[in-house]
């Protein structure tokens, strides 16, 4: 359905998209009044509820090769449910792969009014200017690479490359480690000492799929193992999963650069002197998605995990297609 209103050229100014036995469903749209700028805070401010995310996509009045581009906004207020934001979260990407990358300018993510309304746009746009189109994170991951950025650690003061830089693990992260090997534990959190230049052991409370997400720091980077136990074509089986978790920017640039290097360093010496083979090593900001689904889906990726959506309608005769993920609205607008 989505598709066809793509098609329809200018005609559709907003959608809104709320998930709803576990399907997409797009709620209501607004035909546009006046430009871009003038309709976004009255038609976008309307949409927003306190207690419930959804997806908005906002038409803006330029186009690209595929058309007119569009603004993707994810709404997570605060007050929601924990559930909701994460089956939220966890469902952004495929949205947007499935409306089509190619016709999204912008992406924005917001649990206030203030995040999405016209300034918080304009603010976010005049954050993300710059000569190359990368977001911070993506820059800053490009100087590490890219860069030999040098500073002083160490008791001897020599200078290293943050691409070599490789912190000891202390004694209690080395008992934990051994025991994750022996299947006593099956969850390690690990944080970096910046003062002794060491990696340290934060915990190993036992913990279940469903608790992983809040095993997730707010304020603060951490490295962590977790044993995934699942079933896979009829047999149980278990995946070591790495998780390097790097909340938003509430970080300095240098925490940031120095969890970013060591990792691989880490990740070598578990490996080759632990003999623990990582099945998935990933990078998240939040523990907001982390699903069973989706470490399902990570360990053991398939073409087509979900249902299909924006399917292209058949030609006239066609027999009618499978259910789509989409469903579609009334003329008024609202769900049917």
């Amino acid at each position: 359905y989505f598709l066809i209103l793509l098609s329809m050229g200018g005609a559709i100014r907003i959608l809104k998209i709320i998930i709803r036995n576990e399907e997409l469903v797009l709620h209501s749209y607004k035909e546009p009044a006046r430009s871009w700028d003038k309709d976004y805070d009255q038609f976008l401010l309307p949409l927003l509820t306190p207690l419930e995310p959804c997806y908005i996509l906002y038409r803006l009045d330029s186009k690209n090769a595929q058309g007119y581009e569009w603004i993707f906004i994810a709404w997570s207020p605060d007050q929601s449910p924990v559930r909701q934001k994460m089956v939220y979260a966890a469902t952004r990407a495929t949205l947007k792969k499935e409306f089509g990358g190619g016709h999204i300018k912008d992406e924005v993510f917001g649990t206030v009014e203030e995040d999405v309304c016209f300034q918080g746009y304009i603010r976010h746009r005049s954050s993300c200017s710059s000569p190359a189109p990368l977001t911070a994170a993506e820059q800053e991951l490009q100087r590490i690479k890219i860069t030999e950025v040098t500073m002083e650690f160490g008791l001897d003061k020599r200078a290293q490359t943050l691409q070599g830089l490789a912190f000891p693990l202390q004694e209690e992260a080395k008992r934990a480690l051994q025991q994750l090997k022996h299947k006593r534990i099956n969850y390690i959190q690990l944080r970096l000492d910046v003062d002794r230049e060491t990696i340290e052991l934060v915990h190993t409370k036992p913990t279940e799929i469903h608790e992983l997400p809040y095993r997730i720091p707010t304020d603060s980077p951490r490295y962590h193992f977790f044993i995934f136990k699942h079933s896979y074509q009829g047999q149980q089986e278990e995946a070591l999963v790495f998780i390097y978790s790097m909340p938003g920017y509430t970080c300095s640039i240098k925490e940031r650069m120095l969890y970013s290097s060591c990792k691989n360093r880490l990740l070598d010496e578990v490996e080759r002197d632990y003999q623990l083979e990582v099945t998935k090593k990933m990078e998240i900001d939040s523990g907001d998605g982390l699903t069973e689904d989706f470490l399902y889906e990570e360990v053991h990726p398939m073409e087509h995990t979900l249902k299909q959506a924006f399917v292209k309608p058949r030609g006239p005769g066609g027999k009618r297609g499978n259910k789509r993920l989409i469903k579609g609205a009334g003329e008024n607008g609202e769900e049917n």
